[in-house]
């Protein structure tokens, strides 16, 4: 019986563990969340277009969504199942259209929903995956400075390479130069530069802090410091618009969205039709969209004049010229968002060791707790300036067993201590990947 008792507690403890691993499992897929932001690709006769699907949750659990600016409806989430109805009215008509999507683990990690939207024209594929935030940093910035009584005039033009690594280009009325090491963190933008002056070299860096569409900040050099501003080309541009299109039955609202580069996104029946550049000269905007109907292929042209906050002309197709209005639409600075936001590494110290937990904590204050392959959502989270709180529940057997987590943060590290049915144990914490997170 001796010899037996070590191996009796070995079995049951990898019973516990099978067991709460299989109940934390099912818990995950009970937790699908499908809420927020997504981006729709889909493939039209080999033309992609895009859409936005906003998806939130009512305050009696149902589901309710909306596809770019339109209403849908229907939205049910059944196990890993997605399903809802868009309808699109144009006129006196009326065209219906069932979503179907599948949530799954994406390749690179994270959700993505691969679905279909089928009506009476046919059925086409509309995948999506979490919507990214782009790189504020990205477009055309001018500068103005003085260098020994001369005045200059540059500009710095910065894109994105492969990888998503940020690549830039600084043409002046003055040298030749070459961008180098160019990198945008916590607000802080920052590259080295080479500058050839005829038969002279020099060797610079930059340092500047990015607020929308301004960017503060110096040139160092051997030379000394030389304070160095730069304004977005296309500032007042920049952003969401709401356009009025008048049309013999009656207004037809939409949506044109301009981001920092002078790319776009114009908004026709719900499909976002990518605008590679939008040219503006003074207060003179144009651009032109390709999108189809039915087996049908036309171009759109806009032209129009940009006065403040309002956008006025016309917008050419084969049926003719319509006017167009629009007006800015003013977007709400996003609340601040709680330094708790993000995927956390927690040690935690037990009876056999450290043992390393994982905790994630959503925008929307909910989150889930991984321990090796088992994944449970949190309860009772709390965040309170520096402090945080929650708990775990998973079953054992027939019963119920509770960790609770009471923590702080004292600088980048959470500090604080798990209590379960067998006493309290020690856990700090960091933080691997910043906030938001998607899952």
């Amino acid at each position: 019986m001796h010899v037996l008792k070590p191996r009796f507690r070995s079995l049951a403890g990898a019973a516990l563990l099978f067991a709460t691993t299989m109940t934390a499992a099912s818990a995950l897929n009970a937790e699908t969340d499908v809420t927020g932001d997504w981006e729709l690709r889909m493939d039209r006769g080999g033309r992609e277009t895009f859409a936005t699907l906003s998806i939130a949750r009512k305050a009696d659990g149902s589901l309710t969504g909306k596809w770019g600016s339109t209403e849908i409806s229907d939205v049910k989430l059944e196990g890993d199942k997605l399903t809802f109805v868009r309808t699109v009215r144009f006129g006196d008509q009326e065209f219906r259209m069932n979503y179907e999507g599948v949530v799954k683990e994406g390749a690179t990690g994270g959700k993505v929903i691969e679905g279909k939207l089928t009506s009476d024209r046919g059925t086409f594929t509309a995948n999506a995956s979490r919507k990214k935030a782009r790189n504020p940093a990205l477009g055309s910035w001018e500068f103005k400075y003085t260098v020994a009584d001369r005045e200059i005039q540059a500009t710095l033009a910065i894109s994105e390479g492969p990888g998503g690594a940020l690549e830039g280009k600084w043409t002046s009325n003055f040298g030749e130069h070459v961008v180098s090491n160019l990198k945008l963190q916590d607000g802080k933008l920052t590259f080295a530069r080479k500058s050839k002056f005829g038969d002279r070299e020099l060797e610079s860096t930059y340092e500047g802090t990015l607020d929308k569409h301004e960017l503060k900040g110096s040139i160092h050099s051997e030379l000394g410091d030389l304070a160095a501003n730069g304004r977005r080309v296309g500032a007042d541009l920049a952003g969401k618009w709401e356009l009025t299109t008048t049309t013999d039955r009656g207004p037809r609202t939409g949506n044109l969205t301009v981001f920092g580069d002078l790319s776009g996104r114009y908004e026709l029946f719900g499909a976002e039709i990518p605008i590679r550049k939008i040219q503006l000269e003074g207060s003179q905007v144009s651009f032109a969209v390709e999108t189809s109907f039915g087996d049908q292929t036309f171009t759109l042209d806009f032209k129009g004049k940009l006065d403040g906050k309002s956008l006025r002309g016309e917008i050419t197709s084969p049926r003719g010229t319509r006017e167009v209005a629009g007006k800015k639409v003013e977007e709400a600075e996003p609340a601040p968002q709680s330094p708790f936001v993000g995927t956390w590494e927690i040690t935690r110290q037990s009876s056999q060791g450290q043992r390393m937990v994982k905790l994630t904590i959503r925008p929307d204050k909910t989150g889930i707790y991984s321990a090796g392959d088992a994944t449970v959502a949190v309860t009772d989270l709390k965040l309170d300036g520096d402090n945080l709180s929650f708990k775990v529940t998973v079953k054992n057997g027939d019963r119920d067993v509770t960790t609770e987590f009471q923590g702080k943060l004292e600088g980048t590290t959470l500090k604080g201590e798990f209590t379960t049915p067998r006493g309290k144990r020690e856990a700090t914490g960091k933080k691997v990947t910043p906030g938001p997170v998607n899952l």
